[in-house]
């Protein structure tokens, strides 16, 4: 199973970023990711997850570890 499976079925890694080739820890859910979850910056705010407003881009797993969060909770 590659890492952004294991990734996003683990909320407990946070949002991911990409670095080239190299997978970091982002500051938070891009715009972007909340976006496509259906959901705003205020209102993730509002349910403790972090945001970063300076990312543009939209990573895959953060994405589905936002729909697995949001479906939990």
């Amino acid at each position: 199973m590659s890492w952004h499976r294991n990734a996003a079925r683990d909320p407990s890694i946070g949002p991911v970023d990409l670095m080239g080739r190299e997978v970091a820890r982002a500051k938070g859910y891009s715009p972007l990711e909340l976006e496509r979850v259906g959901i705003d910056a205020p209102t993730a705010r509002r349910l403790g997850l972090p945001v970063d407003p300076a990312r543009t881009t939209s990573i895959g797993c953060n994405v589905m570890q936002l729909r697995l969060l949001l479906a939990e909770s």
